[in-house]
Parts: structure tokens; sequence; C-alpha cells
């Protein structure tokens, strides 16, 4: 058996479980299931590829370095969260609350997953987003989004958190 803790950021333990070859995903996991209060986690370097994170508050939380990619957050309360250097491709961040969360301003790619493809969004510190032929400025693709796909609230809903992420780093 193995037991692993999940600690706040202050040091204090927020959840603990144990189970066979368990992981640090599984225990997440498992956190949610309990409706564990996770917000200020320590989740440093943490492997939670493919995890299904979807309505998980992890407000706060310390999310450097780990590897969210391929991860469920859509409706994630990831506001005021460090997600410094943490992969998030192919991660679905769709209707996530992404306010105040911190993270490499240089560079940040997020894929998005919409009309059944995966596409991959690139923002540079200077407003400056790159998607597939897209090339401008955050306002601009945000109206390139809305005029493109005003007719399929799916995929407008895939790019409401990520939009709303890049407006609260200014």
């Amino acid at each position: 058996m193995i037991k692993i803790k999940i600690k706040s950021i202050f040091g204090g333990l927020l959840f603990e479980y144990e189970a066979q070859e368990n992981t640090i995903k599984k225990t997440l996991e498992e956190a949610f299931k309990c409706s564990a209060n996770l917000r200020y986690a320590d989740l440093r370097y943490a492997n939670l590829r493919s995890a299904n994170l979807s309505y998980a508050d992890l407000s706060s939380a310390d999310l450097r370095y780990a590897d969210l990619s391929y991860a469920n957050l859509s409706s994630a309360n990831l506001s005021y969260a460090n997600l410094r250097y943490a992969d998030l491709s192919y991660a679905n961040l769709s209707s996530a609350n992404l306010s105040y969360a911190k993270t490499d301003k240089r560079y940040i790619q997020i894929s998005c997953i919409g009309s059944n493809k995966r596409i991959t969004i690139y923002c540079f510190e200077d407003d400056f987003i790159w998607c597939g032929c897209f090339k401008g400025s955050l306002q601009e693709f945000e109206d390139a989004v809305n005029q493109t796909h005003k007719d399929n609230e799916q995929f407008l809903k895939e790019y409401t958190g990520f939009i709303n992420y890049l407006k609260s780093l200014k």
C-alpha cells in the first residue's frame, strides 16, 4: 500500500489516500470525489496527465511544473493558482476560471478541444496571439473567434476560459 499526502502551501495536511499502486493523480481524483478542500494545495511537479479535474477547486494552488497535459480542467477553479511552467498542452480548459492565475507570461501554450480537433494557441507577452493561420492581438483574436464561430456554441465555450485567462494577465 502506498500512502500519499496532499499538503497545503503552508504545510498543513489537506488530504491523504492509501491504495495499491497509488499515484498523486489517483489521490487527487479521490480527494475530489470526497469533496476535500484543496485550495492552496502544494502540487508542484505533480504528474496529473489525463486527470479528470473538472469542477475542481484548485484556487491558489501551487501547480508549478505540474504535468496537466490532456487533463480535464473544464469548469475548474484555478483562480490565483501558480501555473508557472506547468504543461497545459491539450488540457480541456473550457469554462475554467483562470482569473489571476500566474504563468510564465513570456510564452504560453494551451490547447483547446473544439470541433473534434485539437487546436494549439500560442500567446506571447506582447499580447500577440498565434493560432493556426491567425496572428494578431488578443482583442482581434476574440473578435475573430466570435465572428467565425458565432453559430458553434460548443466551440465558443471551449475558448471562453482561455480568452478570459489571457485578459486577466493584463
